[in-house]
C-alpha cells in the first residue's frame, strides 16, 4: 500500500484521499503528463510504474503519502509527500518532500490541488515530520504562500556552464564548428572549469559504501541544514534509482572527501550536477570533482551543465565553485516549507546549507 486510506473526503464530483495500492495505475497514467517529453529519461528501459514503486515504496526513510483525487474510478489529481531525514541545527528530524503535482486538465480550478496538499501535510504531520518543503513552480507558489501556510526562506538559482561554440552560433550566427576549430571552448573550458588536484584520487564508483557514512559524520557539524546524506540515503536516491545517475568520489589518503552526482540526458545535448558533497572549506575536493565530471560530461557530448545552488544561505566551497563554473543564471527558482505542528520549525537557519538539485523531486 502507498498509504492507508483512512483520510477521506468528498464532494459532488470527486472523491480526495490518500492512495492505496489500486491507484497506482491510474497515479502512472497522469504522471507522464507532467513530465514531459524527456519523462521516460528518468527510467529508460523500464517503465513509469517501475519508477513510482522505486520513489514511493523502497525510501529507507518510510513509505510516501500521497493523496489522490478520483472522478469515479479515474485518478485526475496527485500530490505525493516523500520522507526524508534532515539535519538541521545539530539534530536529524523527519520532513516530507513534496512532489508529483498534477491535475488532468479537464478538472483544474475546483480547488482539489489545495485539498491534496493538505492531505498530504496532515498525514505527514501525524506520522512525525516537523516540516513539508517544496520547490513549486510559479504557478504552485502562490497557491501554496496565501492559502496553505507555506513561507519561502530562501531562493534557489538555476545556473549552468555553456560550450561557447553553440552560445555565439545561436547568438551571431558563426558555425559553432568553426568556432571550435580555433579553440573558443578549450580555452573557456581552462578560464572557468576549477583545476583537478594532483595529489587526490577521484573514481567512478557504483555504490557508496562506509566511507560515505564517515564523510557525513565527519561533515554535518558543519552544516545547519542540509538533507542527511549518508549511504543507506545515497544509495536508494542515486544508485537504486530508476534513473542512470554518474557518481564520483575524491579521496584524500584513503579518506573520502566528498561525491559528485550527475546526469547526462540522452534526447538533447545537456547534462546536470544533480549533488557535490564535500566539508564546506574543502575547495581542492570540490575543484577536482568539478573538473572530472565536467569534462566526463562535456566529451559526452553536453553543450550545457545545469545546476541548482541557493541564492542565500550557501556558503560552502561547492557552492562558491558552481556559482564560479556555472556562472550564468538560467532563473531563479522558489524554495517553499511549511512547519507542522507547534513543534515544526517556524523557519530554517539563515546560513550553512547544503542545498542541492537532487533534494528535489523531478531530477
Amino acid at each position: 500500500m502507498i498509504a492507508n486510506n483512512a483520510s477521506t473526503s468528498s464532494d459532488a464530483a470527486h472523491v480526495v484521499r490518500l492512495a492505496g495500492a489500486q491507484d497506482l495505475s491510474g497515479i502512472t497514467q497522469l504522471l507522464p503528463e507532467l513530465g514531459g517529453a524527456e519523462y521516460g529519461e528518468r527510467f529508460p528501459g523500464q517503465t513509469c510504474a517501475d519508477f513510482i514503486r522505486w520513489k514511493y515504496f523502497a525510501n529507507p526513510a518510510g513509505e510516501a503519502s500521497v493523496g489522490v483525487a478520483l472522478d469515479g474510478e479515474r485518478v485526475v489529481s496527485v500530490a505525493a509527500g516523500t520522507p526524508k531525514h534532515v539535519w538541521l541545527d545539530g539534530e536529524t528530524v523527519l520532513a516530507f518532500e513534496l512532489g508529483d503535482f498534477i491535475t488532468a486538465a479537464d478538472h483544474r480550478g475546483r480547488g482539489l490541488f489545495s485539498a491534496l496538499i493538505n492531505l498530504v501535510c496532515n498525514t505527514a504531520q501525524e506520522r512525525g515530520a516537523a516540516f513539508a518543503y517544496v520547490r513549486p513552480n510559479d504557478v504552485s507558489f502562490p497557491i501554496l504562500a496565501s492559502r496553505l501556510a507555506f513561507r519561502e526562506p530562501g531562493k534557489i538559482e538555476s545556473r549552468r556552464y555553456v560550450a561557447l561554440s553553440g552560445a555565439v552560433q545561436r547568438k551571431i550566427g558563426i558555425p559553432a564548428a568553426l568556432l571550435r576549430g580555433i579553440g573558443i571552448d578549450a580555452l573557456f573550458r581552462i578560464m572557468t572549469i576549477p583545476r583537478q588536484s594532483a595529489t587526490i584520487q577521484v573514481e567512478s564508483i557504483d555504490r557508496f559504501g562506509a566511507a560515505a557514512d564517515e564523510l557525513w559524520a565527519r561533515t554535518r557539524e558543519h552544516y545547519r541544514f542540509s538533507l542527511v546524506r549518508d549511504s543507506k540515503y545515497l544509495n536508494w536516491r542515486y544508485v537504486e534509482c530508476t534513473t542512470p545517475y554518474r557518481r564520483w568520489t575524491v579521496c584524500r589518503q584513503k579518506q573520502q572527501a566528498g561525491y559528485l552526482v550527475a546526469f547526462v540526458a540522452e534526447a538533447q545535448p545537456i547534462a546536470t550536477i544533480i549533488d557535490l558533497f564535500t566539508h564546506p572549506q574543502d575547495e581542492e575536493a570540490a575543484a577536482t570533482l568539478l573538473h572530472v565530471a565536467l569534462e566526463d560530461m562535456l566529451r559526452a557530448g553536453a553543450q550545457a551543465v545545469y545546476t541548482w545552488t541557493p541564492q542565500t544561505g550557501g556558503a560552502a566551497a561547492a557552492d562558491r565553485l558552481l556559482k564560479r563554473t556555472c556562472r550564468f543564471i538560467h532563473q531563479q527558482l522558489h524554495f517553499a516549507m511549511r512547519p507542522l505542528g507547534e513543534h515544526g520549525p517556524q523557519d530554517l537557519p539563515t546560513s550553512a546549507w547544503q542545498l542541492v538539485a537532487g533534494d528535489f523531486d523531478g531530477f
